[in-house]
């Protein structure tokens, strides 16, 4: 595992982490792309609606809408309309099935891959450098990894759940293994950390406001690259 300096740290900081104004003034686009959320944001949890929003825009920002080997944890995630895979390894990672083909601390591909995505996950692993680590082992040199993760969120799927990360803590976690980053993103707004916490439920995209606050992070997001 790698280790930085705090020059090195803050350059990571300031050059892949902290967003601009712009960024944190940028409202979601009108209507929905993803086919699998019917084109509709309704009904969505906010900040999963940006990080999608993100995702597509990082997909052709640096032109990596298609791979060859795809690897995922879940067929239901939006990210998934938005990249064309010659083939496609689902590793079916939750509480109820941990064998050894779907557990992500210890699963070996059937080949490796060019893209991995894995949403919502990180907080329900008990060893995330691990994961990291795994994954990366599975992984071609110069493949992208995709994950979103909460900072700020209730407890859920209980007892597996086991983490939250700040958007620095999962920088620094691909930077140490051997990952490059790319972009990272964030979401959050007050509204919205009292709603969860008020009603123990996540709410609709339009109940908390699309204002997204620097100091008030709800969940963030990574892109990153295999070195």
């Amino acid at each position: 595992m790698k280790t930085f300096s705090n020059e090195e740290i803050n350059k990571i900081y300031n050059e892949k982490v902290k967003k601009s104004p712009e960024y944190f003034n940028k409202n979601l686009e009108t209507n929905c792309p993803s086919p699998k959320w019917n084109f509709s944001w309704k009904g969505k949890d906010p900040p999963r609606c940006f990080c999608i929003r993100d995702f597509k825009e990082w997909l052709e920002k640096y032109d990596i809408k298609k791979c060859k080997s795809l690897g995922y944890t879940c067929d239901d995630d939006p990210e998934l309309d938005f990249i064309e895979a010659e083939k496609k390894f689902l590793y079916l990672y939750n509480e109820t099935n941990f064998d050894k083909n779907h557990d992500l601390h210890t699963f070996v591909a059937e080949e490796k891959h060019d893209f991995f995505i894995f949403n919502q996950t990180l907080e329900h692993v008990y060893n995330p450098q691990l994961v990291i680590q795994n994954i990366g082992k599975n992984m071609l040199k110069g493949g992208y990894v995709f994950t979103s993760v909460p900072t700020v969120n209730i407890p859920h799927q209980t007892p597996f759940n086991f983490y939250n990360h700040y958007p620095m803590g999962l920088a620094m976690l691909f930077a140490s293994n051997d990952f490059e980053i790319i972009q990272t993103g964030q979401w959050g707004n007050l509204n919205y950390i009292k709603y969860i916490f008020k009603n123990f439920g996540w709410p609709d995209v339009y109940q908390t406001g699309q204002n997204n606050e620097e100091n008030n992070v709800a969940q963030c997001w990574i892109l990153a690259k295999k070195l």
